[in-house]
């Protein structure tokens, strides 16, 4: 049997980063990692999933597919059905994964459209994780949502002005806008931390030498180690 696992290093930073930031700031307890162990389940059934809807030639994924989504369930279900958010939560997740499904299907995943609505989804689950740490969603829980969401659209401006749109210099300076544009919204609401992160990604973005981006493993490095940052400097930010 093949094992069918999730491979885009941008993609993990989404999915982690978010649900651990709204773990530390709601309180961490033993549930969050119970929660998300059921959530990695269900993120790699996706990998088979979205493999078979581009190639339906490939009838191997189903077998990972099952294990993945029956253990992701076994532990997410019985949450979902004692707290009525957290199904609530979910079932607004997955018209975002419907989107994705169909771009997959059109061959199209590297749309903008398709990349917003993910990181859409996996910022999301900052919302599960608050929601299992304070029992209610607090309006601070969507602000830091829509925080994450921010930061990984500009992670993705940059991603994409360095390998499919290289050459789109009008993407370029988008990319440089959005990100001078949300570093000084952030310092101009007061949210120091955020603009702490935001600087850093826009100094990385503008001034980082492009001789050490030349390839999509340089470039996966250089993201996920913002992406750590981004963390420490919003968890760091939330309690000073």
């Amino acid at each position: 049997m093949k094992w069918y696992i999730p491979r885009e290093h941008g993609a993990w930073a989404m999915f982690i980063v978010p649900y651990w930031i709204g773990a530390v700031i709601s309180g961490l307890n033993y549930h969050h990692l119970l929660f998300f162990a059921g959530l990695t389940a269900v993120y790699f059934a996706q990998a088979p999933l979205l493999t078979f809807i581009r190639q339906p030639k490939y009838r191997d994924v189903w077998p990972s597919f099952f294990i993945y989504a029956g253990l992701g369930s076994l532990i997410l279900i019985p949450y979902m059905l004692s707290d009525i958010t957290l199904l609530l939560i979910g079932l607004s997740i997955l018209p975002l994964f419907c989107i994705n499904i169909f771009f997959a299907k059109i061959k199209k995943e590297r749309s903008f459209l398709n990349d917003a609505a993910a990181i859409t989804a996996l910022a999301a689950l900052l919302l599960f994780a608050y929601q299992l740490g304070k029992g209610t969603l607090a309006g601070e829980a969507y602000l830091y949502t829509a925080i994450t969401i921010i930061y990984f659209i500009a992670s993705v401006f940059h991603v994409k002005s360095l390998i499919r749109e290289k050459k789109n210099m009008l993407f370029r300076k988008t990319s440089y806008g959005y990100h001078i544009l949300i570093t000084f919204a952030t310092i101009l609401t007061g949210w120091f931390g955020a603009a702490a992160a935001f600087f850093l990604s826009t100094l990385k973005t503008i001034f980082l030498p492009e001789k050490y981006l030349n390839k999509p493993m340089s470039i996966g490095i250089v993201e996920i180690a913002n992406s750590l940052l981004f963390f420490i400097f919003i968890v760091t930010g939330y309690y000073i």
